[in-house]
């Protein structure tokens, strides 16, 4: 009860991240009728392609056989291995390249859906997976139902299409019984591959509809619950109270070191009470006059009393004020377009005319 609740609570879109560590884990969407249409592609392509050389193997093993069956003699243990050297050869070629192909055709479903992957977690054993109870939860889940659905339809069709097809060439079979055997072994070589073309087909067909019900199930599967997007989204993030406290104290470490470039300014332009910026100009340093600092409203009173404590001038000009404020950062230069504004008052102060203290521009 409490696992159908909890399924139910979960009605949100699984995130990106959720997706890919399900993907990291090796749960990922498939689709079994893409599995089954590579192998019978890949049956057809060896019957097709090798159905003669299997037969003839095959004939030329059974001629052998029954040719020299008064012969053979099976006395000991090294008779018996060398009937079985003689068939397991024959049998190898036949069966190697089915093995292989059909190896091969695992690997290409595999890949075609996913990309691929080397997952240890998934060949490492688990024993959650032997539980009894699990297993029937799984046969009667919503994926459990969808499968029964496919297999019950895929052994229909099958049994239809097998039918139709033995109904169809049953004529061919009667007939074949007075000719040689090679013309049986090609009939029913034609046979399969008649079958396989069919099946193949139907598993075609399937496939457009398994393939996007495989993926929806899957995503349905990996639905999480409000909660756990929000606490992924605040892992992700950063807490916002640890967020804001952070950019609280970088924001003083700015101010203390703001306040302490502060003496070394050659003087502070100011807007009476809101917004003050010091700049340090040294001819020998090179370069335009920089900011050292620059604040508003109570952090400009700040700014305003230790230059006044060091003797610092203070000009207030408060359209300058505002568009220094507004447009250069600490410790950038002021760009092009204040320099005549700045150079005035760094004649009127190395002139003379003016000392310490506050002046109106």
């Amino acid at each position: 009860m409490a696992e159908e609740q909890d399924k139910d609570s979960r009605t949100e879109e699984a995130t990106d991240k959720r997706l890919n560590d399900a993907r990291g884990d090796g749960n990922v969407p498939m689709s079994r009728e893409a599995t089954n249409f590579t192998y019978l592609l890949g049956a057809l392509l060896v019957i097709a392609v090798l159905g003669q050389t299997f037969i003839i193997h095959f004939t030329d093993l059974l001629r052998g056989l029954l040719a020299n069956a008064g012969s053979i003699r099976i006395e000991n243990g090294g008779d018996l291995s060398l009937l079985f050297d003689v068939v397991g050869k024959t049998a190898a070629t036949i069966t190697a390249p089915i093995i292989l192909t059909f190896t091969a055709a695992g690997v290409i479903a595999s890949v075609a859906q996913n990309t691929p992957a080397l997952i240890f977690k998934r060949v490492m054993p688990d024993i959650s997976r032997l539980s009894p109870a699990k297993g029937f939860k799984r046969l009667f889940s919503a994926s459990g139902f969808v499968e029964f659905l496919k297999l019950t339809l895929r052994l229909s069709v099958v049994t239809i299409i097998t039918s139709a097809i033995l109904m169809y060439l049953w004529h061919d079979f009667t007939n074949s019984i007075w000719h040689d055997p090679a013309a049986i072994l090609e009939l029913s070589q034609q046979s399969v591959v008649i079958l396989l073309i069919a099946l193949a087909l139907m598993s075609f067909a399937l496939l457009i509809f398994d393939y996007p019900v495989a993926q929806i199930l899957w995503r349905r599967s990996l639905r999480m619950a409000p909660q756990q997007v929000k606490d992924e989204r605040k892992q992700a993030e950063g807490d916002p109270h640890i967020k804001a406290k952070r950019l609280s104290i970088a924001r003083s470490r700015l101010r203390q070191r703001m306040m302490s470039a502060v003496p070394r300014a050659t003087l502070v332009i100011a807007n009476p009470t809101h917004f003050a910026v010091a700049l340090r100009y040294v001819r020998s340093e090179g370069g335009a006059p920089r900011v050292v600092a620059k604040g508003q409203d109570l952090i400009a009173l700040s700014i305003r009393r230790i230059a006044e404590e060091n003797d610092i001038p203070v000009i207030e000009d408060k359209a300058l004020a505002r568009s220094l404020y507004a447009k250069v950062e600490v410790d950038q230069m002021i760009p092009v377009e204040f320099y005549k504004a700045v150079a005035q008052i760094l004649l009127r102060l190395q002139a003379g005319k003016n000392g310490a203290g506050t002046i109106r521009a």
